[in-house]
């Protein structure tokens, strides 16, 4: 049989194979609609409730920290897709209970989840997490020791404050006291930032070994320390002060050189550095031990301090502007340089222009003058004064000290002279001078938005001068304010302050009109113009007076982290007798502000209306500027 003939039966039995396969129609193939793939898995949002449970009695800070730490709690507002993701975030939280546990002392601790589906379709999951604390592990043995030894430190008395101690146990882990995570790492942690701040600026742990006792429920502590080398504080090696000398940065140096190392003397520096304001960025740090230079005869060794420093620009540009509805729009432009000579000499030169004021001012201040917290202050400008108490057109001049005693009390004295034109009435000339001290203590924690602390000035000024005839008295003044937050958001601000000055021994005409005190106005009494408050002469224009007593109280409300809403209540007066009757005769001032908060400080939008509004004021007072009132 040829080869082709062989091939007819397997052939034929294909086909019968073929054939009950296909319907017996040869072979043939129909195509059936596909049914639509059923989801793997549901993903339709799930609402849920959860709740959290703690077996124990006396338990329920802990529960509140599970619910600081809760995923579940946390995101109930963003709800999961499908029972698979709620059950994800229900395991999560499992494994942070025990963490919580853990961290906390409850080392035996455990928790459980369960679940529970909506009971119909949109309802409710339900979710239950329970913390099983178990009994609270305490501090049990502890033993603190040193490899090498530390090395002994020369003696250097009446440092303030003292270098520290050596160590001899872990402070803040008294025996029996609950083993918390948190403080046995920060009792750790400390042993080697008190051994910098004593002699020793590379101690490190070398070793940590902590121990679980099951049987007495503690937790035991064995750590090892290198001290590393004992060194003293040397010369500061400054680096990336290419425009401000060194000699002036090195005699800011809050260390004696030989004295044991302190870190804390490090950090001071920086800040120092970093008030001056002439740098972007500060490093202080201890040199490596490899640099340190020997003491001849002693085993500790001298350690130079590494500071590298990136220099600021040194001159600004700014404006400013202000508009209250008495005294009108204001602008004014400043220039400044905050390192004339290359030792932070500063040169502010500004340009008021406003319908109440214009003219050119100068401030110069030297820092570090013959002492490193006393500052030399001088200053000049030419004003044109125009208020409706006066005008003047005056020249001016001053130079003073001011001194820093401690770290919230400074005091100052200045010699201030002026010499000008005065018109009322009539065009007069006056001039004076003026020996100016002054007493101030300032605890706020912002200049700009104040919500703790407090400030109190004092001033005396001895003045002598001529106008309408020569006068000889003395000048003074106290102003106080408080705040207050009685939350801790600081979401409330109480702020109080109140002022009072006196000129004695001089009579009213005497005193020049710029000298008097007065009044009224946005940064006084709002509500009433500016100057408004007080004498008034023949034709209804202010006096001025020889005293005069105010108090402004606000309640500062944060509405959101940007806008600021503030009800204020202003009351004042002035006098024509020598010393103020406090709280006499007072006019008041009412009404409400907006504040919009910047990096900068918040913006100051007030509406205030007068409560003893004669026919001279208006029925109400706008003011717009920069910073809180006071």
């Amino acid at each position: 049989m040829t080869p082709a003939l062989r091939q007819i039966p397997l052939f034929l039995g294909a086909l019968v194979l073929l054939c009950p396969l296909s319907g017996c129609g040869l072979v043939s193939y129909t195509q059936t609609p596909q049914e639509e793939a059923a989801p793997l898995f549901d993903t339709e949002p799930v609402r849920y409730r959860v709740d959290i449970r703690v077996e124990g009695e006396g338990l329920s800070s802990l529960r509140s920290s599970m619910e600081r730490h809760s995923q579940l709690v946390q995101l109930r507002s963003e709800p999961p897709d499908g029972m698979l993701g709620l059950e994800r975030r229900a395991r999560n939280d499992k494994q942070t209970a025990v963490k919580l546990l853990h961290s906390l002392g409850y080392y035996d601790g455990a928790a459980e989840t369960t679940l529970s589906e909506p009971e119909k379709e949109g309802g409710e999951a339900h979710v239950t997490l329970t913390l099983v604390p178990g009994p609270r592990y305490h501090i049990g043995e502890t033993t603190l020791s040193y490899r090498p030894a530390p090395g002994p430190l020369p003696s250097f008395p009446g440092l303030n404050p003292e270098p520290e101690r050596i160590p001899e146990e872990f402070s803040g882990l008294p025996p029996n006291a609950p083993a918390e995570a948190d403080k046995v790492l920060a009792s750790v942690a400390e042993v080697p930032q008190t051994l910098h701040q004593g002699g020793y600026p590379e101690a490190a742990v070398s070793s940590a070994r902590y121990t679980l006792n099951k049987t007495e429920k503690t937790l035991n502590a064995d750590m090892t320390i290198n001290p590393g080398p004992a060194a003293v504080m040397g010369d500061a090696k400054i680096q990336g002060s290419d425009n401000v000398k060194t000699d002036y940065l090195k005699g800011l140096v809050t260390w004696q050189d030989g004295q044991p190392w302190d870190d804390r003397r490090l950090q001071q520096y920086r800040r120092e550095l970093q008030k001056l304001g002439l740098f972007r960025s500060v490093d202080v740090k201890a040199a490596p031990s490899s640099e340190g230079s020997a003491v001849p005869g002693e085993s500790y060794i001298k350690l130079p301090v590494l500071v590298n420093l990136r220099e600021t620009s040194f001159r600004t540009v700014s404006a400013s502007a202000r508009y209250a509805t008495d005294t009108g729009m204001g602008v004014q432009g400043e220039w400044q340089h905050r390192n004339l000579f290359g030792a932070g000499e500063k040169l502010t030169m500004k340009l008021p222009f406003a319908q109440d004021k214009r003219g050119v001012q100068a401030d110069f201040e030297k820092p570090d003058f013959g002492d490193r917290d006393q500052k030399l202050l001088a200053g000049s400008s030419y004003l044109r004064e125009d208020t409706d108490a006066y005008d003047t057109t005056a020249f001016n001049a001053y130079v003073g000290l001011e001194r820093k005693i401690s770290s919230s009390w400074w005091a100052s004295a200045k010699l201030f002279g002026e010499e000008g034109t005065v018109t009322r009435s009539s065009k007069d000339e006056y001039r004076y001078a003026s020996l100016i001290f002054a007493l101030r203590r300032d605890t706020r924690n912002d200049i700009m938005n104040p919500t703790q602390g407090s400030y109190v000035q004092w001033d005396a000024a001895p003045t002598t001068g001529y106008y309408n005839g020569e006068f000889s008295g003395v000048s003074a003044k106290m102003t106080a304010s408080g705040y207050y937050a009685p939350f801790d958001d600081d979401v409330l601000v109480l702020a109080a302050r109140t002022s009072l000055g006196s000129f004695m021994g001089v009579s009213m005409e005497n005193i020049p009109p710029s000298l008097r005190f007065y009044c009224g106005g946005g940064g006084s009494v709002r509500g009433y113009s500016y100057q408004a408050i007080g004498p008034k002469d023949r034709d209804g224009e202010p006096l001025g007076g020889r005293s005069f007593h105010e108090v402004n109280l606000e309640a500062r409300f944060r509405v959101t982290e940007s806008i600021g809403l503030v009800p204020f209540i202003d009351g004042g007066m002035v006098y024509e007798e020598e010393m103020p009757r406090l709280f006499s005769d007072f006019q008041w001032g009412a009404g409400l502000g907006l504040r919009y908060f910047t990096p900068i400080g918040p913006v100051r939008l007030d509406v205030a209306v007068p409560l003893d509004k004669t026919s001279d004021d208006r029925g109400y007072q706008i003011y717009i500027s920069i910073g809180q009132t006071f």
